[in-house]
């Protein structure tokens, strides 16, 4: 039925919204052509609508019908139309309300029944009353949604085939890349790449001593950004000199230095994509390696020197790790001479939880060294097997289960294909020539699954390490002499983490006044405490 505007003014329609959209077309026609497709389209649904005499208002939306979620403009025009500020929708075509998924189109789809709202075309207007029209609605929305999906597999099958090709396919180019838009493929950019590589090297080697020159310092993540924006003029990937800490973490342990990208397509295993290196492999070896031994090293800015304990101590009722408190007060004696006294803490940055005195603290710790060295050889060892952290075997032998399982996956998956090219064969529908290929290539990975099961099937970690007690002993005596002997706060502060992974503290007690607090220390020995080499 033809609907003229005194038909739509009475059946109620008093006010109408015009939704403009710019589409993945419009975008490719404008490249063509240079035109302006959202005034052009405004232009059109202006003369359709003037017809009509019926007052309307235009909003604009550039990007994707793909979700309503992302598309602020068209969820206010939802909004608009639930509270019935407008009766009908203009629209160059129904698509342009979106693409998204069936969800989406549910959403679009009752609204319009739901409320009666018109859709205006400036070829037909839509009464949600009528069967028929409803029924081209569902139509029109239904193909709207498969042509997206068209376009888009259309589009991943081509960044596929580009990626399998080496190509990049992930966007801008990565922070120390340039796009070679003739070739399709990655190049180094010279200036953040040669950056990219003195940051590796400050990591690994350490930087400048300003306090001892000629000499280079061993530093965190932390002490790294405090020394890259006090020192030099190399910048963040965003162009600032604030440097943070897990942004250099996440620049220097990420593989794409070593000329390795990964492209992830929905649902299919990762491709590799290669790329020049920013550095060898073997300084980024390294800054894996000293990565991994940090992970409990205490995080001390630039300028500041790790006392004994730092980043030991566990809090046992919040899980945190606990830090040094110095304070100095003075006190009027009664004679009005002064005083002076020294409080020196260890304690829990949680608000109201946990803190001791800074010296019982390692008064304790020494002292589970002194009685281990005294202990004779069979307790030595029940003691060691009970304490030292087993946490890398663990997570090792929890990867190797997980690669067992993924193994297990893919087996089957290989198998379904197998069946799959055996049903297509017998049915004729594959030639004598494209079976053998494909069964040669399922043939081939289910060999590569075999061997990778024959791999990590021998390679089960064996939590029950064997003990070298004679060894341990005399690392502990050498420790001990060593943190005596010492004068330094952070020398000893590096002999206790090479004998002790962290210690969980419990208070049992609080102190009072001069009474100190009591308290349970619970060490973890480190694993390789275990073995062969001396520790200090």
């Amino acid at each position: 039925m033809h609907l003229d505007a005194k038909r739509l003014i009475e059946l109620g329609v008093e006010a109408i919204i015009n939704y403009l959209r710019r589409s993945r077309a419009d975008e490719e026609y404008e490249k063509k052509t240079g035109e302006d497709t959202l005034k052009n389209q405004a232009d059109l649904m202006d003369r359709v609508l003037s017809g009509y005499g019926i007052p309307y208002d235009q909003v604009s939306e550039i990007g994707s019908g793909d979700k309503i979620s992302t598309r602020p403009v068209f969820q206010k025009v939802i909004e608009d139309l639930r509270s019935r500020k407008y009766q009908a929708i203009a629209v160059k075509e129904i698509s342009r309300m979106g693409r998204g998924s069936y969800t989406d189109m549910g959403i679009i789809y009752d609204l319009i029944i739901d409320l009666n709202i018109f859709i205006i075309t400036p070829y037909r207007v839509y009464d949600p009353s009528n069967p028929a029209d409803l029924r081209q609605i569902r139509f029109e929305l239904f193909m709207s949604r498969e042509e997206f999906e068209t376009t888009r597999e259309r589009l991943m099958g081509g960044r596929i085939t580009a990626a399998l090709a080496g190509k990049w396919v992930s966007g801008a180019a990565p922070y120390c890349f340039i796009y070679d838009s003739s070739t399709g493929f990655l190049d180094l950019h010279e200036k953040e790449s040669a950056d990219m590589k003195q940051i590796y090297l400050y990591y690994v080697y350490g930087v400048p001593d300003f306090k001892n020159q000629g000499e280079l310092r061993d530093v965190s993540y932390r002490a790294l950004a405090t020394f890259l924006k006090r020192h030099t003029n190399i910048l963040t990937p965003e162009g600032s000199n604030e440097w943070h800490p897990m942004m250099l973490r996440r620049l220097i342990t990420h593989e794409r230095n070593i000329g390795i990208h990964r492209f992830q397509p929905k649902g299919q295993d990762p491709i590799i994509i290669y790329s020049p290196k920013v550095v060898d492999e073997d300084l980024f070896s390294k800054a894996m390696e000293k990565d991994q031994a940090s992970r409990h090293k205490p995080r001390t800015k630039l300028d500041f020197s790790p006392c004994e304990l730092a980043g030991l101590v566990i809090c046992s009722t919040c899980g945190r790790r606990m830090i040094r408190q110095f304070s100095v007060q003075h006190y009027q004696r009664t004679d009005g001479s002064e005083s002076i006294y020294e409080k020196e803490f260890l304690w829990c940055k949680e608000p109201g939880c946990t803190f001791l005195k800074y010296r019982s603290v390692e008064s304790q710790l020494l002292k589970v060294l002194e009685v281990l060295e005294t202990l004779d050889a069979d307790k030595l060892r029940t003691y060691i097997e009970n304490s030292a952290n087993n946490d890398d075997k663990e997570i090792l032998e929890r990867n190797r289960i997980e690669m067992m399982d993924s193994l297990v996956t893919r087996r089957s998956n290989l198998k379904k294909r197998m069946d799959f090219i055996y049903e297509k064969y017998e049915d004729r529908t594959y030639d004598d020539e494209t079976f053998q290929s494909r069964k040669s290539a399922i043939e081939k990975e289910l060999n590569e699954v075999d061997e990778l099961e024959k791999l990590y099937t021998g390679v089960k970690v064996d939590k029950k390490r064997e003990i070298n007690i004679q060894q341990v002993q005399k690392n502990i005596s050498t420790v001990l002499k060593a943190y005596h002997s010492s004068d330094n706060k952070t020398s000893k502060n590096n002999i206790l983490r090479a004998v002790f992974d962290h210690a969980i503290v419990e208070v049992i007690e609080k102190g009072k006044g001069r009474r100190e607090a009591k308290f349970i220390l619970k060490p973890k020995l480190r694993a390789d405490i275990l073995g062969g080499k001396s520790l200090v």
